[in-house]
């Protein structure tokens, strides 16, 4: 029996003139360290996971990198990782990665948000990552002010918070509601200063993120309470700057608004909070 190619775990890198491919992270991470000598290290790298995303992800790597560009951060490269998207987004990572300060990731026989953001993390040319969502819920000129306050503070970790003085939502009623409500239970639950547990916009520094032990997998935005958990428990120094959440405009959505969605979300949350305070 021949397995489906799509199946089997292969992955592809692009930027610039650089051409890879591995079968695992791991020997394409070895593949790029021995081209980085030869070519410019980053200043900072900014994850972005996508799939379907063919609407929105032109416009953010423009955004994105226009408000680098403004607020003087030299040397930047946006790390785009797919997970085997059937739309336009592979395509449109490819023409941008020409450019080459993007790097196109494509991942086949592998999914999930979370593993998509370690494997961007893990290629990434630059010693501070930024993470952040394909769907503009997350502001891209809010990028260099979570740089900034990392630099200034000399943090290992600075979170975005849209519970923060000045931080708020743009939503539909339900899903404004629903996110309240879950990240009070969650804050409660947790403990702690953090404001927002499940924002999933960070600046932190790559060698911290890698060394965390990370292990709970994500179905969805749940990595997120693992992370903060980890990197509190690690001892990381971290700070939280406000941005207004807006919910997504176009593309593929990773959540709905149905009742049955909510009352998932809110299970492996709860779910999540309660083996990391008590069970871990």
């Amino acid at each position: 029996m021949v397995e489906d190619a799509e199946s089997q775990v292969r992955y592809v890198y692009r930027s610039g003139k650089l051409g890879l491919e591995a079968k695992s992270i791991s020997e394409l991470q070895h593949l790029i360290s021995k081209v980085v000598a030869a070519t410019k290290k980053r200043s900072v790298s900014v994850v972005i996971p996508t799939y379907n995303e063919e609407g929105n992800i032109g416009r953010l790597v423009d955004a994105v990198s226009s408000s680098l560009s403004a607020a003087d951060v030299k040397d930047f490269e946006i790390v785009v990782v797919d997970d085997a998207s059937r739309d336009k987004t592979p395509e449109l990572m490819d023409k941008y990665a020409a450019a080459g300060n993007v790097a196109a990731v494509h991942r086949y026989g592998v999914r999930g948000i979370f593993s998509a953001i370690l494997d961007g993390v893990k290629v990434a040319r630059s010693d501070i990552v930024v993470i952040m969502d394909a769907d503009f819920s997350h502001p891209p000129a809010k990028v260099p002010e979570l740089l900034k306050r990392m630099e200034e503070g000399g943090f290992d970790l600075v979170s975005g918070s849209r519970f923060a003085n000045g931080g708020r939502i743009e939503a539909p009623f339900i899903r404004k509601a629903a996110t309240v409500l879950f990240n009070g239970v969650i804050r409660f639950v947790m403990g702690g200063r953090i404001t927002d547990w499940t924002g999933g916009f960070h600046a932190i520094r790559r060698d911290k993120l890698l060394s965390l032990n990370f292990k709970y997998p994500a179905k969805w935005g749940e990595f997120d309470l693992e992370l903060l958990y980890r990197a509190k428990k690690a001892g990381l120094k971290t700070a939280e700057v406000p941005f207004a959440y807006s919910f997504r405009e176009e593309g593929e959505s990773k959540s709905a608004e149905r009742l049955s969605f909510l009352l998932g979300y809110a299970w492996l949350y709860g779910k999540r909070a309660v083996q990391l305070r008590f069970l871990d």
